[in-house]
C-alpha cells in the first residue's frame, strides 16, 4: 500500500456526524468556542486544528475496513503525553498537546500531523492545510522532514499532502507521494449544533489501529 492509496481512502470518505464530534472534541475548549465564532481572532486557528484532528478520525475510521493499514500514530488528546528527556534517544515524542515531534540531540527537529504505516511496511507522514496556496516553504520543509525520518527508521518513507482546496500549484506536489483533498474539510463542524461540541468530554474512538506514535 501506498501513499496514494492512503489518500483515496481519505478522499472517498464518508464522513460522519460522530467523527466531525470527535474532531471538534480533541481541541481545548477555548478553541472549541472559537471555532464557532466567526469573528474570534482565534478562528482560524481553531478551524486548521479541527480540520487535522477530521483528517485523524477519519483516518481511523476507514483503517478499519483496510487490512492494508497496520497502524495509525495516536495525536491530540488521544496521545499520552511523556514528560520530555533531553537524554532520550533520537525519535518521536508527544508534546502536551498532543503533537506528534521528534527529536534529535535533546532538541525537536520536526513536527508532523499524521503518520500511518501500512501492513507492507510503508511508512506514511502527512501534512494537513486548509489552502495550499498559503503554504509558503512547504516543500523545502517536506524534503527535511523526509530526509530526517527516513534516518531515524532506516527505510524509504512517503509523504501525503491533505487540503481542503484542490492543489492549483505545481510545486506544492513537487515532494508530495499523493494529495487528497477533503473539500471544504475544515468547515464541516458546521453540520453539528455547538452544544454538541463545546461541553463534551474528550472520548477516543474505538480502534484497532491506533498505536502509542513511538512504535510507528
Amino acid at each position: 500500500m501506498s501513499a496514494a492509496e492512503i489518500a483515496a481512502l481519505l478522499s472517498n470518505a464518508e464522513v460522519t456526524g460522530g467523527e466531525i464530534r470527535r474532531a471538534a472534541i480533541h481541541l481545548p475548549k477555548p478553541l472549541r468556542a472559537a471555532l464557532y465564532d466567526e469573528t474570534s481572532p482565534e478562528h482560524r486557528t481553531a478551524s486548521g486544528k479541527f480540520f487535522e484532528a477530521l483528517v485523524y478520525e477519519i483516518l481511523l475510521a476507514e483503517s478499519e475496513a483496510s487490512p492494508a493499514v497496520s497502524s495509525i500514530a495516536a495525536q491530540m488528546s488521544d496521545a499520552q503525553y511523556v514528560p520530555y528527556d533531553k537524554y532520550a534517544k533520537d525519535g518521536l515524542w508527544y508534546s502536551k498537546d498532543g503533537g506528534i515531534r521528534f527529536k534529535v540531540s535533546g532538541r525537536v527537529a520536526a513536527e508532523v500531523d499524521f503518520l500511518v504505516k501500512t501492513a507492507d511496511g510503508v511508512r506514511i507522514f502527512g501534512e494537513v492545510i486548509v489552502n495550499p496556496a498559503k503554504a509558503g516553504h512547504l516543500a523545502s520543509e517536506v524534503a527535511e522532514k523526509r530526509s530526517l525520518l527516513e534516518r531515524l527508521y532506516g527505510c524509504e518513507v512517503q509523504f501525503l499532502l491533505v487540503c481542503a482546496e484542490p492543489v492549483k500549484e505545481p510545486k506544492y506536489l513537487r515532494e508530495s507521494d499523493a494529495v487528497a483533498v477533503l473539500e471544504a474539510g475544515n468547515l464541516l463542524y458546521q453540520r453539528l449544533h455547538p452544544n454538541e461540541i463545546l461541553h463534551k468530554k474528550s472520548a477516543p474512538a474505538k480502534s484497532t489501529r491506533r498505536v502509542d506514535g513511538s512504535v510507528w
